[in-house]
């Protein structure tokens, strides 16, 4: 008999005894209650129940299921292995081929959930993005970066059916895309990742029992034969991941825990940090990018140009080592590896044979110099789950035009350029949901305005570098009160969006980027409903420190009214901000303005994250 068949002691010992109430069945259908009160199964497809009424019914789902299985009727035994695990405390292995087969490639013994970086210029991962991997052994090496390579992830996905951004947007937020669970092995999750994206990935093991684990596999099986409408903000990658793990144990109330409004993967993470004992450790797996930045962080620009010109003409490279010492060889041809993998890292799985050979004949010349070098990539100083928090609130004081104002300002995620970048993105911001609200006195009254919406906020400033020829950019939609001579204190709808490059001292984290800037406004308080304002931006960061960021944004633009075709006079628009960041969860803020040279601000702050 296999063993982990009988786990009738495990089943009996589980909290209350199997029934329709019991949060081990709520869990394993996947049924929540809605606004009314009623039970729903967040589940879609419709071969995930066994009666008609199941998707509503925890009660006569559990009655069909509890029946077919008195039955022994191995066709629903077999499509639900982990309901039968729950009721009968047998694993049904022997008699079920297919399930056995998908056991034993999984082969589970552990399992990790894994965070995925921040991927700015994909709508789906901006936020990052969470799986699970099923660990074949313990991977007693902490070390290791290869053993688990073999094992498998479980991801969570939607099944896209168009690239453009604006219908995934759209159809991701209503729920129109059928979202799927697929297990594939974890290499390539971490060649897509890793290597084409050049994300870092954060592995944390998770400290379940070999029963729960199985239990879990088991589901495992049952989710990969449905659906679940895939929902941007709340039923998303993580959230359904969660899912699975309090299937392991119901005690675990992860997805309760959650906001209502949004669900985002660092949170997520942090999640479960919060249950005792559940986090046993993690591991930091650096991407392809992270790794040459690694081994080139001493090299002058010269030697990064001559690593360059290596990557192109590996002969190149063999006759210009021979000046160089043993140990001088040995860490150029490693940085000319990872320039190489870098640059050609979807050649080298989707290209011609010749880039794989090129590769090799680097490869080949490194296994002749008789060095070895064993230094890796050190782990960051701050960990995902210890960066600041993801909602922000905050309160400033200040004048504008001479008028005392109050500001109140709200953002649900994620992060901005000055906010504490410790386990953030350190040259992008992206914002949802942020609200500002201004109260101002105005004629002996004091008035509650609307000064901006921002539906969304995001900028990528990834500096050019040798290695690096990445595109800056921004975009803003939302609404905002006009502040310059065009029309002062109107409400109008607004897009941002911007374009150009950046640079950045060797090793910091500030930058300058220079941008071509498009700005329209939507108002009837303009001819035409609305206006155009076209010119360039300056924006500078300074972050040397971890307690002090400054951000400077100057531009001029030219205006012109939608009832017009010629750009007319130019505006000045220019701020100033300065942060201090007392902890991760709270910083001062200092901010002046000017509104095309006439109109002038300066509050000082308080933002609390939270």
């Amino acid at each position: 008999m296999a063993p982990g068949i009988f786990l009738g002691a495990f089943i009996s010992a589980a909290s209350a005894a199997p029934g329709p109430s019991d949060q081990r069945w709520l869990n394993l259908v996947h049924y929540k209650k809605n606004l009314w009160g009623q039970w729903r199964s967040q589940a879609d497809g419709e071969n995930f129940f066994l009666h008609p009424q199941g998707k509503k019914s925890p009660v006569h789902e559990y009655e069909r299921t509890k029946e077919l299985f008195d039955q022994n009727n191995t066709e629903a035994i077999c499509r639900f292995p982990a309901r039968y695990l729950y009721l009968s405390g047998v694993n049904p292995l022997q008699q079920c081929k297919e399930y056995r087969e998908f056991v034993e490639k999984l082969n589970p013994k552990s399992i990790s959930l894994i965070f995925s970086s921040y991927f700015i210029n994909s709508p789906a991962s901006a936020f990052g993005h969470t799986f699970l991997r099923v660990n074949s052994s313990k991977h007693t090496d902490p070390e290791s970066s290869k053993a688990d390579l073999l094992d498998y992830g479980i991801n969570y996905a939607a099944q896209m059916d168009s690239d453009n951004v604006l219908i995934y947007a759209t159809k991701s937020m209503l729920g129109l895309f059928p979202g799927t669970f697929t297990a594939m092995p974890f290499y390539y999750k971490v060649r897509e990742y890793n290597d084409f994206e050049s994300r870092d990935l954060w592995e944390y093991q998770l400290q379940f029992t070999q029963e729960q684990i199985d239990m879990m596999v088991a589901h495992m099986w049952e989710l990969g034969q449905t659906f679940f409408d895939y929902k941007f903000f709340t039923e998303n990658c993580s959230y359904h991941i969660l899912g699975i793990l309090e299937v392991g144990d119901p005690s675990l109330r992860l997805t309760e825990a959650l906001p209502s409004l949004y669900v985002i993967p660092v949170d997520t993470v942090r999640l479960l940090f919060d249950e005792p004992k559940l986090v046993g450790g993690f591991k930091f797996r650096p991407s392809v990018l992270t790794k040459l930045k690694y081994s080139t962080k001493d090299f002058s620009f010269e030697k990064k140009s001559q690593i360059l010109s290596w990557v192109a003409d590996p002969q190149k490279m063999i006759s210009e080592l021979k000046s160089l010492s043993l140990q001088d060889q040995a860490t150029s041809i490693d940085a000319t590896l990872d320039a190489f993998d870098f640059i050609n890292a979807q050649e080298l799985v989707h290209g011609p044979k010749e880039v794989k050979e090129l590769r090799h004949q680097i490869a080949t010349e490194r296994a002749l110099v008789d060095v070895i070098t064993t230094e890796k990539v050190p782990a960051p100083n701050h960990t995902p789950q210890a960066a600041h928090r993801s909602q922000r609130i905050g309160l400033s004081y200040g004048e504008l035009e001479g008028e005392k104002l109050l500001r109140l300002q709200m953002r649900f995620a994620l992060h901005d350029l000055l906010d504490p970048l410790p386990g953030q993105p350190q040259f992008s911001e992206i914002e949802f949901a942020g609200l500002n609200l201004r109260l101002q006195n105005e004629k002996q009254a004091q008035t509650l305005e609307l000064d901006r919406l921002d539906l969304f906020r995001v900028s990528s400033f990834e500096p050019v570098t040798a290695f690096q020829k990445d595109f800056s950019w921004t975009a803003r939609l939302g609404l905002r009160s006009i502040q310059d001579r065009g029309c002062v204190d109107c409400m109008a709808g607004h897009v941002e969006l911007g374009g150009g490059a950046s640079v950045a001292p060797q090793g910091s984290l500030s930058f300058i980027s220079l941008l071509s800037k498009l700005e329209l406004d939507y108002t009837g308080a303009f001819a035409g409903s609305g206006r155009a304002l076209l010119g360039p931006e300056v924006w500078a960061r300074l972050a040397e420190w971890d307690k002090l960021s400054m951000l400077l944004k100057s531009g001029y633009k030219w205006g012109t009214q939608f009832d017009q075709v010629k750009f007319g006079q130019g505006l000045f628009t220019h701020s100033l901000e300065l942060r201090y960041h007392g902890t991760q969860s709270s910083s001062l803020s200092l901010k002046g303005e000017v509104f095309d040279e006439q109109r002038q601000s300066l509050e000082v702050g308080l933002l609390h994250f939270f």
